[in-house]
């Protein structure tokens, strides 16, 4: 009998220990992914990164358009902050009526842009409940060393995945393969939405996105580096 309960003690051992194991290697992973997916939301859904792209591009000067950079801007990021739209459309008062400035193919290509980044966030926020269970388990149940030795491979692997993600949408070559993969139809270089939104605006939007990425990145850094201090003998 004694034997028997020192066998099942052994055994739910290293089931735990398996399973914090486990634990500790999965939670690199939906770490970096909602860091990487909350970079890509604040990005594209903050008015502020179109209105500075417009301020400093001229874009919205180069269409026929009464619009203001700051309109512009807040009909885009409210579109991207709206909940299930049923177009990508910014209306402009002519003295006679409302009149949209993007076509329907236009409204096309946003609406699946759209549709990608709500995925993102749905991403983000599973990753977000999944590595915050995680980290509370390993701190409740003080496998503090194991968490830190974590944090750091953590570090490493999001700094990898957010630097490759940069300069893969830095090349023409990598954007292109991108809008394939998700069904993406570019604009011709000369419609609205590729003046207001083409090249030059994904080279900027990435730029801040690995801002938000490093921010993001150093915050939870030093979140979890916090949570996972030994003790000091001294105090």
């Amino acid at each position: 009998m004694a034997a028997r309960c020192r066998r099942q003690k052994r055994g739910i051992g290293e089931d735990m220990k398996a399973l914090r194991m486990l634990c500790s290697i999965l939670v690199v992973f939906t770490t970096a992914i909602c860091m990487i997916t909350a970079a890509q939301n604040l990005t594209l859904r903050a008015a502020d990164v179109y209105l500075f792209y417009f301020n400093d591009s001229g874009a919205v000067d180069r269409i026929y358009t009464g619009l203001s950079n700051s309109e512009m801007a807040d009909g885009i990021a409210d579109f991207m902050n709206s909940w299930r739209p049923q177009e990508f459309q910014i209306y402009e008062d002519t003295g006679y009526d409302l009149q949209g400035i993007f076509t329907e193919e236009e409204s096309d290509s946003m609406m699946l842009v759209k549709k990608w980044l709500d995925i993102s966030l749905a991403l983000c926020i599973v990753s977000l409940i999944i590595s915050v269970a995680i980290d509370i388990w390993m701190v409740q149940s003080d496998h503090l060393k194991l968490m830190r030795n974590r944090t750091y491979v953590t570090i490493a692997f999001s700094c990898i995945l957010s630097v490759g993600t940069f300069a893969f949408v830095s090349t023409h070559n990598g954007r292109l393969w991108l809008a394939e993969k998700i069904g993406l139809v570019l604009p011709e270089e000369t419609t609205t939405l590729s003046i207001l939104l083409g090249d030059g605006f994904i080279s900027m939007a990435n730029t801040f996105f690995i801002i938000f990425a490093i921010l993001l990145l150093v915050l939870i850094g030093y979140i979890l580096l916090r949570l996972t201090q030994p003790p000091r003998i001294f105090s």
